[in-house]
C-alpha cells in the first residue's frame, strides 16, 4: 500500500512539473496577427509618448534660456514658437516612406514597424504558436491615380527577434541570414484601392508581388489593410500564407518539438509617411 502511494505521489510530481515547466517555458504566450486597428491604438500612444518626451525637453531648455536671459520674447518670436505642421489635406497619392523612427519594436507592445513570420509547432507538452519578427525593416510605397502602382519593402533577417529566445539562432540559420541577410516584397502589378482610402477608411486589397527569402524568390498574393490617418501616418499590415520548401526554408527542430507546420504566415506591420 505504501509503495502504491510513493508511486502515486511520484506520478502526481512528474505531471505538476511537467505543468510547471509548460507555463515557465512552452505556454502559448504568441502576439497577435498584425491589424491595423491594433497598429492605429499603438501608434497613439507612441506619438503621445514622443511628445511628452518633446514636451520634458522643451521645459529644460526653456528654464536654460531663462537662465541665460531676462529678455521678454517679442511677438514675432512667439508666432515662431508655436508654429506646428499643416494639417494633412487628404491628398494620398505620392510616395509614402516607412518609418523607422516612431516607436520601439518589440513583443509586448508590437510598436512601430516589423516583419515576420507565425508557424503552429507541436511540442512533447503541447501546441504552441512561434513567432519570429524584425523591426529591420525599410523601403517605400507609391499611389498614383487611385492605384498602388509600386511597392518595395526590404527586412533584415539578421535581426529577427522570437517570442521565445531560445528559437533565434535556429531560426537566422534556418533563413539563411548569414548568407542572406534580406528578405524583400516588390510589387509586380497595379493595384487599383478603394476610394474609401481617402476618406480615412480601412480597406482591404490583394496585391502580388516577388518575395525573396533565403535567395529564393517565388510570386506571392499579400492580403493588405491601409488606413490614411488624419495626422498623415499611414499604417499598412499584410499577411500571407507560404510553404517553406518552396524557399529553401527547413523549419528547425529540437527534441522537444514534435513537429512544424510546413507552411506558415508572412506577416507586416508599416508605420508610413509622405516623402
Amino acid at each position: 500500500m505504501n509503495k502504491k502511494l510513493v508511486l502515486g505521489g511520484g506520478a502526481a510530481a512528474v505531471v505538476v512539473l511537467i505543468a510547471a515547466v509548460w507555463f515557465l517555458f512552452f505556454r502559448n504566450d504568441a502576439p497577435e496577427e498584425v491589424s491595423v486597428d491594433a497598429a492605429n491604438a499603438q501608434l497613439d500612444e507612441d506619438l503621445a509618448a514622443a511628445a511628452a518626451e518633446d514636451d520634458d525637453a522643451g521645459d529644460a531648455t526653456d528654464d536654460e534660456m531663462a537662465e541665460e536671459s531676462d529678455d521678454t520674447p517679442d511677438e514675432a518670436d512667439t508666432e515662431d514658437a508655436v508654429v506646428s505642421e499643416e494639417d494633412f489635406d487628404g491628398d494620398v497619392s505620392g510616395t509614402w516612406i516607412i518609418d523607422d523612427e516612431i516607436g520601439d519594436f518589440d513583443f509586448e507592445t508590437a510598436s512601430g514597424s516589423f516583419a515576420g513570420f507565425r508557424v503552429d509547432e507541436e511540442l512533447t507538452v503541447g501546441e504552441v504558436v512561434a513567432v519570429g519578427r524584425s523591426g529591420g525593416v525599410s523601403g517605400s510605397l507609391t499611389i498614383d491615380a487611385g492605384q498602388l502602382t509600386a511597392a518595395e519593402v526590404t527586412v533584415d533577417m539578421t535581426t529577427i527577434v522570437s517570442n521565445d529566445s531560445r528559437r533565434e539562432n535556429a531560426i537566422r540559420g534556418a533563413v539563411g541570414a548569414n548568407e542572406n541577410p534580406t528578405a524583400t516584397f516588390v510589387l509586380t502589378g497595379p493595384v487599383e484601392l478603394p476610394d474609401g482610402l481617402r476618406d480615412g477608411e480601412t480597406v482591404t486589397v490583394d496585391a502580388v508581388g516577388d518575395l525573396t527569402v533565403n535567395g529564393v524568390t517565388n510570386p506571392t498574393t499579400f492580403t493588405i489593410s491601409a488606413l490614411v490617418r488624419d495626422d498623415g501616418f499611414g499604417i499598412v499590415t499584410g499577411s500571407a500564407n507560404i510553404v517553406f520548401e518552396d524557399f529553401d526554408v527547413t523549419p528547425p527542430s529540437a527534441p522537444i518539438v514534435v513537429s512544424i507546420d510546413d507552411n506558415g504566415i508572412v506577416e507586416f506591420q508599416l508605420i508610413v509617411a509622405k516623402g
